[in-house]
């Protein structure tokens, strides 16, 4: 296996070097630009409470009136959380000039009312799996790293697991979209928590490390899976939890159990995402570069590492990528072009018009499909 990267003894050397570039950069630039830089950096690795960002103006029953956003006025399903409650929204009925008008299809818990600050989020379903979707589950722990990972586990008949590893800030209920159709196929799915989640236990530096260790949370599911029976896994990991998906390939032992790997919306080049957001808060590129060396010192492993379009020509399993061409989050971009370099193993599905992790929420019916087919293949070999 690589050399792991929170090891590197390259690593070491470069915050004195980096200090200095970072010193010599805050003489040039004005303090609240030099503030948006730093805030910036922090957002991307600090572990946060849940923000809500939105306010409810009015809820008549039917109808929810929101903060103006490009999410809020975006006409696909959403959840709507709220502190105390949670909510699927439906169709949008009017846009204004501040304010986004939708239907309510449901409230699932909670009582929502004008004065309450919300978020939205493409995790639509909320609950567990027997709430959510119908499907019998067992709570289980898996022994991690850092402490016990709490997890569910839907059973099924297969011999092959699959581990869902959810995205940056996410929770389980991310992977409630597929699991009725890795049930329908069944396949046992062990749907994981990691460091840093509510109910797990955080890293030292309650940091994340954009999947540079995350991925021994990784690696522990799949002795958890291997050590109840499974016989080789398939991962499946949403956004960051692509990137842990795919540092587990490359450094964990346990990677030769491997059998396949889906993912949605995988942050595959921190890089490019991180320039990528750079621009759309309208920092100067002197910042963006700043930015990403202060994520370099906070998480220490250098960006390069996590990029895995760049180990590309190490990938050995088959591969399915969702992808919506409209992803503002993470850049879309290095996706093409890993699939482009593995067109042997890498099958690219692509959407558009829904953003981040929402191909599902912009065709469920045909994302079921692709996924149903490809796991299929997979099983049946």
């Amino acid at each position: 296996m690589s050399t792991d990267p929170l090891t590197s003894p390259v690593i070491r050397r470069w915050p004195r070097r980096t200090a200095y570039g970072l010193a010599g950069l805050a003489l040039l630039v004005p303090t609240s630009t030099a503030s948006a830089g730093w805030y910036f950096a922090n957002q991307v690795v600090d572990a946060r409470p849940r923000e809500y960002p939105l306010e409810v103006r009015g809820f008549d029953g039917e109808l929810v009136t929101l903060t103006r956003t490009e999410d809020t006025e975006l006409d696909v399903p959403y959840a709507l959380l709220w502190p105390t409650g949670h909510g699927r929204l439906g169709s949008v009925v009017r846009v204004d000039r501040g304010t986004v008008v939708r239907h309510v299809d449901e409230i699932t818990r909670g009582t929502l009312q004008a004065g309450v600050r919300a978020a939205t989020s493409s995790a639509v379903f909320d609950g567990d799996p027997l709430t959510a979707r119908g499907l019998n589950f067992d709570e289980v722990t898996v022994p991690g790293e850092l402490g016990p990972l709490p997890a569910w586990l839907i059973p099924g008949t297969s011999s092959t697991w699959a581990i869902a590893v959810h995205g940056r800030g996410g929770t389980r209920a991310e992977a409630l979209r597929a699991l009725p159709t890795l049930a329908e196929l069944g396949a046992p799915t062990l749907v994981i928590t990691y460091r840093n989640d509510e109910g797990a236990p955080p890293s030292p530096d309650r940091r994340y490390h954009l999947g540079g260790t995350e991925w021994h949370d990784v690696a522990a599911a799949i002795r958890y899976a291997r050590s109840h029976g499974a016989s080789d896994v398939i991962l499946y990991g949403w956004s960051m939890g692509g990137a842990a998906t795919m540092m587990a390939l490359r450094h964990a032992p346990e990677a030769d159990s491997v059998r396949a790997v889906v993912m949605d919306c995988p942050a595959l080049d921190w890089t490019s995402t991180l320039r990528l957001n750079g621009r759309r808060r309208n920092l100067p590129p002197p910042l963006i570069w700043a930015a990403m060396r202060l994520v370099e010192q906070r998480i220490g492993a250098p960006l390069a590492e996590l990029n895995q379009v760049r180990h590309a020509g190490s990938l050995r399993v088959p591969t399915l990528i969702f992808l919506d061409g409209d992803d503002l989050v993470v850049d879309p971009e290095p996706t093409r072009h890993f699939a482009r370099l593995r067109p042997n193993l890498v099958r690219l599905v692509e959407t558009g018009g829904g953003g981040h992790t929402r191909s599902w929420n912009v065709e469920p019916a045909r994302y079921e499909a692709e996924l149903a087919g490809f796991l299929r293949n997979v099983l049946d070999r």
